[in-house]
């Protein structure tokens, strides 16, 4: 009876998911998919990228996964990380890190900003979290929604300098067509 009981239980833990839930999971398998490129038909990079990011930043611990737009805000999905096999890296230290609630978003051509209106998973300055440096910490920003044409954007959080490496991202891209230029 005992081994009856023990083989149930195997069989119960076997079939129950040991994955964490997905946060933020796209309701549409379509909402992977984003064409930015000409060549994207051909090569669809699937989404979130935790690997590859969008846009690029001058500091390679972080990565921008996911942008997402809705009605009312502009969404960044990031991840903060030191890369085992970077160059001078104290992977066993750890550091502090807050977001600067001045931050914005800039259109490529600088003509506007969007505010930052809160984030998940990060605090704002002056509030930091502590985290050790193996450890990769994913977090959301929540800005001003994108005006409809504008695509290519970049993000300020600061300025680095010597003691400070700000969040900073540029070249990030969105399918945000400008719907009334065709209606007139």
């Amino acid at each position: 009876m005992k081994a009856l009981i023990i083989v149930l239980l195997l069989l119960v833990s076997a079939c129950a998911s040991h994955r964490t839930p997905a946060v933020n999971a796209p309701v549409d398998g379509a909402e992977y998919y984003q064409r930015s490129q000409p060549i994207a038909g051909f090569q669809q990079r699937l989404y979130p990228d935790p690997e590859g990011g969008l846009g690029h930043s001058q500091d390679p611990d972080i990565k921008v996964t996911d942008i997402r737009l809705t009605a009312t805000y502009t969404v960044l999905y990031m991840r903060y990380g030191k890369d085992p096999d970077g160059r001078n890296n104290n992977f066993y230290g750890s550091s502090a890190i807050s977001f600067n609630p001045k931050a914005v978003l800039a259109s490529a051509d600088g003509r506007k900003t969007y505010a930052l209106l809160k984030t998940e998973g990060i605090p704002m300055t002056p509030e930091t979290l502590d985290i050790k440096n193996d450890q990769r910490i994913p977090f959301v920003l929540y800005f001003e929604r994108l005006d409809p044409g504008v695509e290519s954007f970049d993000l300020f959080e600061c300025k680095s300098d010597n003691e400070n490496s700000c969040f900073n991202v540029a070249g990030m891209t969105v399918r945000n067509p400008d719907r009334s230029a065709g209606s007139n």
